[in-house]
């Protein structure tokens, strides 16, 4: 079931009634499953790959105690979609509601609850690395030499789920589309950016902007977004540029436009993407164009920021049906 080194964008599952196979279906973690709860064991495991992102969902319907260790350089981050009774990670009570770091020096130690249904993102040290702004490089990166349970804001883990999720739902679908090699380079971007909001959190909160500076970082910040156009980098892209942490971005944008910087980036796009329906054969090829990946979602997003679906506004455009993906 391994997915072939270098394999993108296809989706692999199993089902097994033996904890030795479960415990060997996730590559290079070298890990160990004890039954502890009685009965018949069932659990079930899905894998893909997204650029240098793997992502897993692993379900099982007995409670085990999971230990492990895995390569050095890797980072792996576990979301639990459900997790309920008495549960332990490395020595401290989860309710669902924490990151799982498996990742580091030390072996991991899970016990899990019956039921559990988590999903899990991995990628090398250097390319989180990559995304990260430089404070985060020195207050993150530290945080991840052993495996711990990790508080994140409520936001951020519920994204990293229903992005694991969309990811697998456009996956499935038939159409070669969703493995267009822009939708799947969109979809990496959006994934390592879950992952680092995920991570990040309460990191940076340290910096604070004088009030008559962050009207010039917005100014700056701006002036870089809009050279960037198409060119579509994220908001670690940003505070490098700049020169500042992520919090004191944030800051600056709250200030001085009352929006994230997030959003007023996905707002350029969505006018990006709005502009390029007027020119583009499809929707479809507008919104990918522009880095939206899901496209179910970018209709009812450009639905509610200018009044109509995206279908519609091609039709006014071009005069003709255009019937995929409303």
């Amino acid at each position: 079931m391994s997915v072939p080194a270098g394999e993108t964008a296809i989706i692999h599952a199993a089902s097994t009634s033996d904890i030795d196979e479960q415990a060997a279906l996730l590559r290079g973690w070298n890990q160990t499953y004890e039954q502890i709860s009685a009965g018949r064991f069932n659990g079930s495991f899905l894998e893909t790959q997204i650029d240098c992102v793997q992502l897993f969902r692993e379900v099982t319907s007995n409670s085990l105690q999971q230990t492990g260790a895995l390569p050095e350089g890797t980072i792996a981050v576990g979301a639990p979609l459900s997790l309920h009774g008495s549960a332990t990670f490395c020595g401290r009570s989860c309710n669902g509601q924490q990151l799982h770091v498996f990742s580091g020096k030390d072996q991991f130690e899970f016990f899990s609850p019956r039921g559990l249904d988590i999903v899990g993102f991995v990628l090398d040290e250097s390319d989180l690395r990559s995304a990260l702004t430089h404070d985060e490089l020195e207050d993150v990166m530290p945080s991840l030499a052993i495996p711990h349970l990790r508080f994140a804001d409520i936001a951020a883990l519920n994204r990293m789920r229903s992005i694991f999720l969309d990811v697998c739902e456009i996956l499935a679908e038939p159409d070669a589309s969703a493995r267009d090699r822009v939708r799947l380079s969109s979809m990496s971007r959006d994934l390592i950016a879950a992952i680092v909001s995920g991570l990040a959190h309460g990191y940076g909160d340290r910096f604070d902007v004088p009030q008559a500076r962050r009207a010039l970082i917005v100014r700056d910040a701006r002036d870089l977004i809009s050279e960037w156009s198409q060119d579509l980098k994220g908001i670690a892209d940003l505070c490098r540029e700049l020169g500042v942490s992520r919090r004191a971005l944030q800051q600056s944008f709250q200030d001085t436009l009352g929006v994230k910087p997030s959003v007023y980036m996905r707002a350029v796009r969505m006018n990006g993407a709005r502009r390029a329906i007027k020119t583009e054969s499809s929707v479809a090829e507008a919104a990918t164009l522009w880095g939206f990946w899901h496209f179910g979602r970018f209709a009812r997003d450009y639905n509610m920021m200018f009044g109509e679906l995206p279908s519609e506004a091609f039709r006014r455009y071009h005069g003709v049906a255009e019937q995929a993906h409303r």
